[in-house]
This record gives C-alpha cells, structure tokens and sequence, in this order.
C-alpha cells in the first residue's frame, strides 16, 4: 500500500487553514478576536484611577464617608482636583475631626467643591480666570507661567485620564467659601447659668 501523498498535503493543508481561521477569525466577524486598543487608563472611572493610583486614599476615603464615591464612578464627564494624601496631612486634627463630623454637610461640600462639570485640561483651565464646581461656588484660578493652581492648591499632577472625565493632582484641600470651620487656636468659653 503507497501512501497517497497528495492526500496527505491536501489534508494537512486544509488543517492548517481551519486552525489559523479559527485563531484569528475572519474579515467581518465582529470585534470578539480583537483587542481594546483603548488605554487602560481611559477604561477605569475617576474613582477607580485614584485607587489605582495609591496616593489618594484619604480623599477616597473621605468621598466613602461623605456617601460620594459613587459620584466618580458614574458617568460624569468631571474635572475633579485631587488632592493627595500629602494635601490631607497638611490640615489640622482639629479641621479633619471637624470635615468628617459632618459628612453630609461640611464633608460633602468640601468634596464636591474639588469637582467641576465637564472634562477640562490643565491647559482649559489655565485659560479661565475661575472654574464653576459641583458644589456651587466658583475656582479661582492664577495660572502664572508654568504653574496653575487653583483656589490657592498647587496642581502638581495634570491630565490624569479616566473614562469619565479627568483628573489633576493637587497640594492642599481646598476649602469652599460657605464652609466655615473653627478656627485653629479658638476654645470654647466654658460659661455656667
């Protein structure tokens, strides 16, 4: 018995064509063999680009306490200025205790104070003599040469990406003006009737 080679080559051949089809698929079947060619950045929610990140747990944590976080999650698009766990360390025990006290008050009016509506570049926002927030009140902005800053916070980190809006880093908590906290070195007055 003479082994037909021609069978064998046709056989072989027509293997090779269904298993290189079947890995790559064809022209015109849909997008299931192809890969997101989008950022993974550009994928993830603001709040999820912040955990990422890992220099931001303490404005998550104040978004959670406030009931907010959500807020980034959603579709958005908002410009939202971040400030770092550095920014947070820099405010009293006395202002934190106070902010987070009242977190459907104070707490959640500070937070929706650092997002705008709208995804604006540092570039945007340096062109602007004010930003209009989430919260209502207005930011100032001085963009003076090569730094911006905004309401007195330093940006310090621009243009982070999310898929729901954008992101800019900054140097301090930023205080709305409605909020009105105890000052540092005030004491109570410790009065009998």
């Amino acid at each position: 018995m003479r082994p037909n080679y021609a069978l064998c080559i046709t056989a072989l051949v027509i293997g090779a064509a269904v298993l290189i089809c079947g890995c790559t698929g064809l022209p015109g079947d849909g997008d299931r063999n192809r890969t997101d060619e989008t950022p993974v950045a550009e994928r993830l929610t603001a709040d999820q680009v912040l955990v990422r990140d890992g220099n931001y747990s303490l404005f998550i944590q104040a978004l959670d306490t406030a009931g907010l976080r959500g807020t980034l999650a959603g579709p958005g698009p908002y410009t939202i200025f971040a400030p770092t766990d550095e920014a947070f360390g820099r405010l009293s025990e006395t202002t934190i205790e106070e902010l987070f006290d009242d977190p459907k008050g104070n707490l959640a009016e500070t937070l929706l104070y650092h997002m705008a509506p709208g995804s604006h570049t540092a570039a945007e926002i340096a062109a602007n003599e004010t930003v209009p927030t989430v919260q209502g009140n207005s930011i100032a902005v001085d963009a003076a040469g090569e730094n911006v800053t905004v309401d007195g916070a330093r940006v310090i980190r621009a243009d982070i990406l999310a898929a729901n809006g954008v992101i800019h880093a900054i140097d301090a908590v930023m205080i709305p003006p409605d909020v009105i906290l105890q000052p540092e070195n005030a004491t109570t007055e410790n009065t009998t009737v």
